[in-house]
């Protein structure tokens, strides 16, 4: 946005040189980008009038004009301006005079001398664009500076607005501000003064989506005469604006656009068959838009039209065949409040920015919907003659702007300083907020053209803004040091990591999403969590163990030529539970390949479950176990070659060897092996115990015993261990033996049995009394026989 400063000065009393106007913006978070001084022109460009033209004998777009500058000689000066003509006054910048970006100086065109040259707005740095000579009021002094003559001891703004903020898409929105953070008093300039007019609907107007178009002002005057001119102050703002003149009631429309921030339009009523909707476009339809641009809806697009058909893309731009022309003497002024989702993205889905669209899909004032109309209307009254032959004021459902309670306290804490509930009073006075105030609490209700304020950290930013960035002063942070306590009974994530690593793992970080497929298949959950908008068709669930993604990480990897693979992952899981869900953080593992990398000092072999196995005991510090499972077996495992975590009787985890069908549909040349244990148990260390070590010398006894084949012999030591037999302290098995002269159904374990006392040398009778307390064990347990 850009505006120029004597407009801006209007809105005060003060003058705006008593602040440093970019510097108040920007610190307060309107970024002033550009600022053109208008003033610093040349005076050797003044006002001059062509008072003879001939063409150029060498060149057929070339004139020679004859200039009269107010000096005792007239100025030859060659032009090929199209609209160069006798009588017309225009800038001349004589030989000397500095131009943005060159110098004037005599020279010869096609043979032909030229004493300087006449100039357009955009030569003079007025204007972005221009089609020919800038031409002046005919009441103008000839040789009178240009500066003076237009007026140009000014200074353009050019702004960087953020979305948020379209309060300061205008004049006065930007003076709003302006007297917010300085001490210059805003004027109470009242743009409408005892407008007389019909209230009644001369113009039907039907709003058929009231939430889309939630109010909407029509005005139909007639006998305007468009064929007027302007006062010059009103085409000079519009120039230093960033719009171009194009007639007085389209000149009128942008110049209240610009002051106030409410698009308009205005309609030739002439053209206009029948009532005015406002409704969606249907699927075909086409307008031709002012810049003659055909437009062909898809259906759905918010229009203006009539019996015919469209008028208008609302909010957007006009249609060619009902715009006001300079013979139009019948208008309808059109201003309205659009909800900004349908304005939004519309405009550039058909290669469109207009001005209107810029405002109305951040959100306009919907309480100044009237009072821009009839502002525009007396204007056109004032400057093109004409009256009010009728109006329409409809409302729809416009936003709610509920109270927002803010609290003292949440702006010291947030602000780190101090401040006092007068303070915030008078802030809150300056942004022209309505609140009331009870015991250091405020209920504030935002103007309706603050779209930006909905919650109390939008109040609470408002206030530091205005309380100024640079009045919070740098504090080192101040706080009391305390060593964290350590919880010795428990390893924590890291350590747990960090053993893993050490381990020869790698750590992943999968998405918490799989496919539904491998969810139920793969992970046996039959009631996934879907989303409702899932980043990709393969993953539409969540997951309830991380199985699915490491194997989807090993053939990454296998595809990469990566021959072994040992990774591992702490992540939270997903299952629904009693019409609610749970999230538990697990570690999650998976292994492939060979034990070791190929090297010539070890025979290499394929990686097994003791393997795993061997990892998990050494992570929690040998306080887990394992045992075959009775029920709920996972379908991702092996059924023969899984086991269950177990801590004391809970268990708390699976490890094993990856199904068969699923090693066969990821197309996996060798076995996988998973494991999944829940990270809070697996940290959890047991609390140290001490024994006074004995200095008598263990006895070592073997037995072998015959059982079952199916009997787990750790399960069975376990059962020993749980007699907590006196003397006994290790038993473990180190051969097993199947075959000749052992039953069929049967194997042959054989026993290292330790046996030490801490007091006394044991006798051979507390030795057998020990052994025999196993067997019997083993017998009453196992059916075990001594061999």
């Amino acid at each position: 946005m850009q505006f120029s400063k004597s407009w801006l000065q209007e809105f005060f009393d003060s003058s705006l040189d008593a602040i440093d106007l970019a510097q108040t913006l920007t610190i307060a978070g309107i970024e002033v980008e550009d600022i053109q001084d208008l003033s610093g022109l040349s005076d050797q460009i003044v006002v001059g009038e062509i008072v003879a033209m001939e063409k150029h004998p060498d060149a057929d777009r070339l004139n020679v004009c004859q200039v009269d500058v107010g000096a005792n000689d007239l100025l030859q000066i060659v032009c090929g301006a199209p609209n160069a003509r006798i009588g017309i006054k225009i800038p001349c910048a004589m030989v000397g005079a500095k131009l943005p970006g060159f110098d004037i100086k005599k020279a010869k065109l096609r043979g032909v001398e030229s004493f300087g040259m006449l100039c357009s707005a955009k030569e003079l740095g007025l204007s972005q664009e221009a089609d020919g000579l800038y031409e002046l009021s005919s009441s103008l002094v000839l040789g009178q500076t240009i500066i003076d003559a237009l007026a140009l001891n000014d200074s353009i703004y050019h702004l960087s607005i953020t979305p948020n903020r379209a309060d300061c898409l205008s004049i006065k929105g930007i003076a709003r501000e302006v007297a917010a953070l300085s001490d210059l008093t805003l004027k109470n300039k009242d743009t409408v003064q005892n407008l007389q007019y019909k209230k009644n609907n001369t113009q039907k107007v039907v709003i058929e989506d009231p939430v889309l178009c939630a109010r909407y002002v029509g005005m139909l005057i007639q006998g305007v005469d468009n064929k007027k001119k302007l006062p010059e102050f009103i085409t000079h703002y519009l120039e230093r604006g960033g719009v171009s003149s194009i007639n007085p009631i389209v000149d009128i429309t942008n110049y209240v656009l610009l002051e106030t921030g409410q698009p308009l339009h205005a309609f030739d009523h002439d053209k206009i068959d029948g009532n005015i909707r406002v409704r969606k476009a249907l699927n075909g339809e086409a307008l031709l838009t002012i810049n003659q641009l055909e437009i062909v809806f898809d259906g759905g697009e918010l229009i203006i039209a009539d019996n015919s058909g469209p008028l208008a893309l609302a909010g957007i731009m006009g249609g060619h065949l009902s715009s006001t022309q300079e013979g139009s003497t019948n208008i309808f002024l059109e201003s309205a409040y659009f909800d900004p989702a349908a304005i939004s993205g519309r405009a550039r889905s058909f290669g469109l920015n207009t001005d209107s669209s810029h405002r109305f899909e951040r959100g306009v004032d919907f309480g100044y919907t009237r009072n821009a109309a009839e502002y525009a209307a007396a204007l056109i009254m004032q400057y093109c003659g004409g009256t009010i032959d009728g109006s329409a004021d409809i409302t729809g459902n416009l936003p709610e702007r509920p109270a927002i309670i803010l609290r003292v306290k949440k702006v010291t804490d947030v602000m780190g300083v101090r401040i006092s509930d007068i303070e915030i009073k008078a802030i809150l006075k300056k942004l022209r907020f309505e609140f009331t105030y009870d015991e250091s609490i405020f209920s504030v209700i935002p103007p309706t053209y603050r779209f930006d304020m909905s919650i109390e950290e939008d109040l609470v930013e408002e206030i530091i803004r205005l309380y100024g960035y640079d009045n919070i002063p740098a504090l080192a942070p101040s706080t009391e040091a305390k060593i964290l306590p350590v919880d010795s009974q428990k390893k924590d994530v890291k350590t747990i990591k960090n053993a893993l690593a050490n381990l020869g793992y790698n750590e992943v970080i999968s998405y918490s999403f799989i496919g539904k497929e491998v969810e139920i298949g793969l992970h046996g959950n039959s009631t996934p969590i879907a989303l409702k908008n899932p980043i990709a068709s393969h993953l539409d669930v969540m997951r309830s163990h991380l199985w699915g993604s490491h194997l989807e990480v090993l053939v990454y990897n296998l595809n990469r030529n990566q021959k072994n693979v040992k990774i591992f992952e702490v992540a939270s899981v997903y299952a629904k539970h009693k019409g609610g869900y749970t999230e538990a953080k697990v570690l999650s593992g998976l292994v492939y390949g060979d034990h070791l990398p190929e090297q010539w000092s070890e025979k290499i072999r394929e990686i097994n479950y003791y393997d795993i196995k061997g990892d998990i005991e050494t992570i929690s510090s040998n306080t887990l176990s394992f045992r075959k499972p009775a029920t709920d077996l996972p379908a991702a495992f092996h059924p023969g070659k899984v086991a269950e975590v177990m801590l004391s009787n809970t268990r708390i985890g699976w490890v094993g060897q990856l199904h068969p069908s699923w090693q066969q549909k990821y197309e996996l040349p060798r076995k996988a092996y998973l494991f999944e244990i829940d990270i809070e148990k697996v940290g959890e260390v047991k609390g140290l115990s001490y024994t006074i070590p004995s200095k008598f010398i263990p006895i070592r006894r073997d037995i072998s015993l015959v059982m079952n084949k199916d009997v787990v012999v750790g399960e069975a030591i376990e059962s020993v261990y749980a007699k907590q037999i006196p003397g006994l302290i290790e038993l473990q098995a180190f051969d097993i033996y199947e075959g000749e002269g052992i039953e069929k159904g049967k194997k042959s374990i054989a026993f290292l049995i330790l046996i030490q006392d801490t007091y006394k040398t044991l006798e051979d009778s507390d030795i057998a009394n020990v052994v025999d307390q196993v067997i019997k064990v083993m017998e009453s347990n196992y059916e075990a026989k001594l061999r």
